[in-house]
């Protein structure tokens, strides 16, 4: 199946004091590094970004998108990435902007992962469920539609409401180009503070 991405990029980033899509990662944007990685996952499949409405980003080679309403919540975002891609693929991988460590590996084992009776794969690591470490049917949409018209929000309000598979660290660990690329699985790892960021540089 032919698989995409989409990039949140819209959220607050209130504890980073600035957009955290614009943050530096090895001179490019942190949303200019995740479309990359992203696209380089997808084997160069089309990459959607969505973003908070006049959201200021740097010029992107992928599909922009705003939120319907703004900082209305990861699910929404997700939604409005899914439905851009409609039409050019049928899978789709998922990510933010603050995961500066995730590797192209790391995206093509969670696509190759969904199954045709999965909704949605989605990796824990480290104990934690990682819904934007994942990859999710572009059939989900309407689904997705519903659960926000009922005043849900959150991207783990849907593992209740949708056929959601989880891939544990051994299953990702079998793949061999990604035990190769990221042995440690630090393709999770996020920062939501300055320093968190900083402390991610120095892992490179």
């Amino acid at each position: 199946m032919l698989a995409g991405a989409v990039v949140l990029a819209g959220g607050r980033s209130s504890r980073m004091g600035r957009p955290k899509a614009l943050l530096d990662w090895d001179g490019l944007t942190a949303v200019e590094h995740a479309v990359a990685v992203a696209r380089s996952g997808v084997d160069g499949g089309p990459v959607c970004v969505v973003r908070a409405p006049g959201q200021e980003l740097p010029p992107l080679d992928a599909i922009v998108v705003e939120d319907s309403v703004a900082f209305a919540g990861p699910l929404a975002a997700l939604t409005e990435g899914l439905a851009a891609l409609q039409g050019r693929c049928e899978l789709a991988f998922a990510c933010g902007v603050d995961t500066p460590l995730l590797v192209p590996e790391l995206v093509a084992a969670v696509v190759a992962s969904l199954r045709d009776d999965d909704d949605a794969v989605v990796p824990v690591i480290d104990g934690r469920a990682q819904p934007l470490l994942a990859a999710y049917h572009l059939s989900l949409v309407p689904r997705l539609r519903e659960l926000l018209a009922q005043g849900l929000d959150g991207l783990k309000d849907m593992s209740e409401a949708v056929a959601v598979r989880r891939l544990s660290e051994a299953e990702l660990r079998a793949d061999a180009a990604l035990a190769t690329a990221d042995p440690e699985l630090r393709s999770a790892l996020n920062a939501n503070t300055p320093d968190a960021w900083a402390a991610l540089r120095t892992l490179c």
